[in-house]
C-alpha cells in the first residue's frame, strides 16, 4: 500500500512538472508574439511617419514654386463679425504658422464690392454668404468655396409688440442690399420653407440703418437683415425674431458664411489655397472653443478698429453662431441652397445642380 501511495505521489509530481513546463513554454511564446507584434506596429508607425514627413516636404516644395509664395496675399476684411475668423487668423498667427505673408484689405463692405475686387484681382480671397454668391457665380464670376466658417447670421424680425408670429401671405417684407441681394435671397428661403412663393409678399429694399424706422413707421411688417445690426434691438426689447438662420431647426446647422477664393488664384496656387483655408478654418474653430476665446477675439477686433461698440455686445453675437463647420455640412448646405434657389427662380433651373456644385465646391484639407 505504501508503495502504491508513493507511486501515485511520484506520478503527480511528474504531471505537475510537465504542466508547469508547458505553461512556461506557452508564456514564453505569447511574450515573444507580443514583442514581435509591438515591433511590427512600431515599424509601421515609423514608415507612416516617414511617408507623412515626405509628403509634407513635397507639398512645401510645391508651395515654394507657386506665385503666391513670393508675394503678399490680399485677403478681404471689412469689419463684420461674420468674418471674424480672418483677422483672428492674422493677429493670432494662424497665417504665419502656415508660412504665409498676408495682408487684410478693405473692399468697401458690400457683396458687390467684394465680388468686383475678386474678379479684378485686387484681393485673392474673402469670406461671404452663400446666399449672396451663388447668383453671381452662375453669371460668370469664377469663385470657389473651400471651407464653411459658421452658421447663419441673419433673421426675420418684427416689432416686439406686434401680433405677427410668422410669415403670412400679403405681408410687406423689408430687405437691404438690393433686390436679388443677400437678405432678399435669405428671405426667399424663409418663406419657401414655410410653404409660400415670393409673389405672396411685397418686397421692399431699404438702407440697413433705416430698417428699424421702417418697421416702426409701418412701411413693412417684417424685416430680414443682419443679426449684427438687429441683436441690439432684440436685447433691449424693441424687436423679436420670427425666423432665424441660427435658431430654427431647418437652418440651424447650415453653413452660412464660407471662404471664397478667386478661381484663377486657386488654380495657380493650390497649396497656398489650402494653407489659407486651413489657417482661417483653424481660427474659426479657435473662436468657437470657449467664451474666453470669443472675448479675446472681440478685444482684438476692437483694438484694431475693425468693429465698434462694446466687447460684451460682440461676444453676445459670436455666441449666436457655431464656428468651424465640417466639409460635409457645408456641402449639404450647398445642395439645399442650389435646390431652393432654383425652385425660387433666383438661379436658372436649366443649370445642372451637381455640375454647379462641382464647379464651386473645392473642399481642401482643413485638419
Amino acid at each position: 500500500m505504501k508503495r502504491f501511495i508513493s507511486l501515485v505521489i511520484v506520478l503527480m509530481l511528474i504531471f505537475s512538472m510537465i504542466a508547469c513546463s508547458k505553461k512556461a513554454d506557452t508564456g514564453f511564446d505569447e511574450t515573444k508574439e507580443e514583442t514581435e507584434a509591438t515591433q511590427a506596429s512600431e515599424e509601421t508607425s515609423k514608415e507612416e511617419a516617414t511617408e507623412e514627413t515626405d509628403d509634407e516636404a513635397a507639398k512645401e516644395a510645391a508651395y515654394l514654386e507657386e506665385p503666391a509664395s513670393k508675394r503678399t496675399i490680399h485677403i478681404s476684411y471689412d469689419g463684420g463679425l461674420c468674418q471674424a475668423a480672418i483677422p483672428i487668423a492674422q493677429f493670432k498667427g494662424f497665417f504665419e504658422a502656415e508660412g504665409l505673408d498676408t495682408e487684410l484689405t478693405k473692399t468697401g463692405g458690400t457683396q458687390d464690392n467684394v465680388r468686383d475686387a475678386l474678379a479684378a484681382g485686387k484681393i485673392d480671397t474673402a469670406a461671404g454668404m452663400i446666399a449672396g454668391w451663388l447668383k453671381p457665380i452662375t453669371n460668370g464670376i469664377d469663385l470657389r468655396f473651400t471651407v464653411g466658417l459658421h452658421t447663419g447670421c441673419a433673421s426675420a424680425f418684427v416689432l416686439a409688440d406686434s401680433d405677427i408670429t410668422k410669415f403670412e401671405k400679403g405681408q410687406t417684407v423689408a430687405i437691404n442690399g438690393g433686390i436679388g441681394g443677400v437678405y432678399h435671397n435669405i428671405g426667399y428661403r424663409f418663406i419657401a420653407h414655410d410653404g409660400f412663393v415670393p409673389e405672396d409678399f411685397t418686397w421692399k429694399d431699404f438702407p440697413a440703418d433705416q430698417t428699424l424706422l421702417v418697421l416702426q413707421n409701418g412701411e413693412a411688417d417684417v424685416a430680414v437683415f443682419s443679426d449684427q445690426l438687429a441683436e441690439q434691438w432684440v436685447q433691449d426689447g424693441t424687436l423679436r425674431r420670427i425666423r432665424s438662420l441660427h435658431e430654427d431647426e431647418d437652418f440651424a446647422d447650415e453653413s452660412c458664411c464660407v471662404l471664397g477664393l478667386a478661381g484663377e488664384f486657386l488654380d495657380e496656387n493650390p497649396v497656398a489655397s489650402e494653407k489659407i483655408s486651413r489657417a482661417i478654418y483653424q481660427a474659426a474653430l479657435w473662436i468657437g472653443e470657449s467664451d474666453a476665446n470669443k472675448e479675446e477675439a472681440a478685444q482684438i477686433l476692437l483694438d484694431n478698429g475693425y468693429i465698434s461698440g462694446t466687447k460684451e455686445y460682440a461676444v453676445s453675437l459670436m455666441k449666436l453662431f457655431k464656428w468651424g463647420l465640417p466639409n460635409e455640412l457645408t456641402e449639404a448646405t450647398l445642395d439645399l441652397s442650389i435646390t431652393d434657389y432654383q425652385k425660387l427662380g433666383v438661379i436658372s433651373d436649366t443649370i445642372d445642380p451637381a455640375e454647379l456644385k462641382s464647379q464651386i465646391w473645392v473642399p481642401l484639407d482643413i485638419e
